[in-house]
């Protein structure tokens, strides 16, 4: 590799660190927002979900937009609305606020992520390192998984979870720097492009629907109408779409591609990893601090065992890419997280941080061996100038389907730990009325809605109620597992369907 895309790989590798730290960083900021605006896991999933949504629906038009008119020039924009809204969170008044912020943010991110993963895709010459260069990219953005928690454990530290965001301005600032005195400028681009914009708002809408459904279902009734409604306009607009994408001049999905099978497979397998990930990144944080007591700090660094295989496995699985094969590494990848996720599961809560250390440890390898191979192999199955397509493509599948697993094992979580809240209380001989006991689920007894539930209890019953609700949180996080699991055993399934040769010679 020459110096020069030796330079532009290095600015391709700071500005992912800096879409890294805002993923990661803001799940460990989930307790916080909840006590700073006195709300529940429910409402405060949206600062995450609505950022992942808005970043997978951007993520093709972005890629189109960098093929159309240059990955550097696209970046820039990606940069400025990024931190623009950095500065909007920051500032937020309210959670509404800032989950609109965070919907922003996601838009930005979509414009830069599937710029810089076709820009380092389509720089280099050799075929065989564009293994290693992915995984430098990506290693960028796993190293901001390492510290993002970290960030968010010292501004929670410093008494203000918006402190974080400040480093997303620094980060977004020192980005468009690198970019402009590192990444050379694009000679020519594809001039045929067209912008699906209707089969991106058909996708986003049937998507926002059904992740609505799910926050508001536990609450409204999973049989009540609104939510039948919601969930049966959501898979309409889904079976709309295919019909929508034949009248449209360049479709979301290229049709060569739907018969590609490899390239679906590898399309696939870029998402049924990511729940056991998502999941673990949102609730171990919590379960130390809401179940170990452990401090917004001390959970940050007692994720770093994920955090840091994460990082160093995603340099080493682009270097065994071309070793021993992406299937190779995709059913290892798999079958460690199948272990991993049901770690969690079957062992007991007495253990304690060691309930999740080995699934954690478990998680974080097989991640990184299915993740970026998953994301090379989707690139190899397609001609070179689908690079920004498909680099959209492979993590809008992975966002969306993320979104969609965070909410519907928030939901499943939050019915388990309402129904063990409720016999351990009755265990206990606590008279707690079932709205009561919706406040206090899943969280904690610092803000105002459960100070006001608990005032009526002595001092003995307060430390009953503490402990139903770490028992509570851990039964919930079990169930939430439980679906991590059979979505990695599904991919563990698809990996063994992937043949290596046909990849290798399909070029759509």
């Amino acid at each position: 590799m020459d110096r020069k895309n030796t330079l532009s790989i290095a600015a391709l590798m700071v500005t992912a660190f800096a879409v890294g730290i805002d993923f990661t960083g803001a799940m460990l900021l989930v307790p916080a927002i909840e006590l700073a605006f006195d709300t529940d896991i429910t409402s405060t999933q949206w600062v995450l979900n609505i950022y992942a949504l808005f970043f997978a629906m951007t993520m093709v038009t972005g890629g189109r937009l960098g093929d159309m008119y240059g990955h550097r020039p696209v970046l820039m924009v990606g940069l400025v609305i990024f931190l623009l809204a950095s500065v909007l969170c920051l500032v937020a008044p309210d959670l509404t606020a800032l989950i609109g912020a965070r919907a922003l943010q996601g838009i930005g991110s979509g414009l830069i992520w599937p710029c810089t993963l076709a820009f380092g895709a389509t720089r280099i010459a050799k075929p065989e390192e564009q293994g290693l260069v992915m995984g430098l990219i990506l290693s960028g953005v796993t190293i901001g998984n390492v510290i993002g928690p970290l960030i968010s454990g010292v501004a929670i530290s410093f008494g203000d979870w918006r402190y974080f965001f400040a480093a997303n301005v620094v980060l977004a600032i020192v980005s468009m720097i690198t970019i402009r005195i590192l990444m050379p400028k694009e000679q020519t681009h594809k001039t045929d492009e067209h912008l699906d914009l209707v089969g991106v708002a058909v996708l986003a809408i049937a998507v926002l629907l059904l992740l609505y459904s799910l926050d508001v279902g536990a609450d409204l009734g999973w049989s009540s109408p609104p939510i039948l409604v919601m969930i049966g306009v959501s898979f309409a607009l889904v079976l709309l779409f295919p019909t929508i994408e034949r009248h449209v001049k360049e479709p979301l999905i290229i049709p060569q591609m739907l018969r590609n099978r490899e390239f679906m497979i590898t399309l696939s397998l870029n998402a049924l990893q990511v729940p056991a990930i998502f999941i673990a990144l949102l609730y171990f944080p919590q379960y130390m601090q809401k179940t170990l007591a452990w401090t917004p700090m001390a959970s940050a660094i007692g994720l770093v065992p994920m955090t840091a295989l994460l990082c160093a496995g995603s340099i080493i699985s682009g270097r065994l890419y071309n070793d021993f094969g992406p299937k190779r590494l995709l059913l290892s990848g798999y079958t460690l997280s199948v272990i991993g996720a049901a770690t969690v599961v079957v062992l007991p809560a007495a253990f304690g941080y060691f309930q999740i250390l080995p699934g954690m440890i478990l998680i974080g390898i097989g991640s990184t061996l299915s993740l970026g191979p998953a994301g090379t192999a989707a690139m190899s199955a397609v001609k070179p100038e689908r690079a920004g397509l498909v680099g959209g493509l492979s993590f809008m599948v992975h966002l969306v389907y993320g979104a969609l697993a965070v909410a519907f094992a928030t939901a499943l979580m939050y019915s388990a730990s309402l129904t063990r809240l409720g016999h351990d209380l009755a265990v206990d001989k606590i008279d707690m009325t079932q709205a009561d006991q919706r406040v206090i689920n899943g969280g904690v007894l610092a803000t105002e809605q459960a100070k006001t539930v608990v005032s009526h209890f002595d001092t003995a019953q307060i430390a009953q109620i503490k402990d139903a609700l770490g028992t509570a949180f851990s039964s919930g996080m079990d169930m939430a597992f439980v679906f991590a699991c059979l979505s990695a055993l599904v991919g563990l399934l698809m990996s063994a369907l992937l043949d290596e040769k046909k990849l290798q010679s399909s070029n759509t």
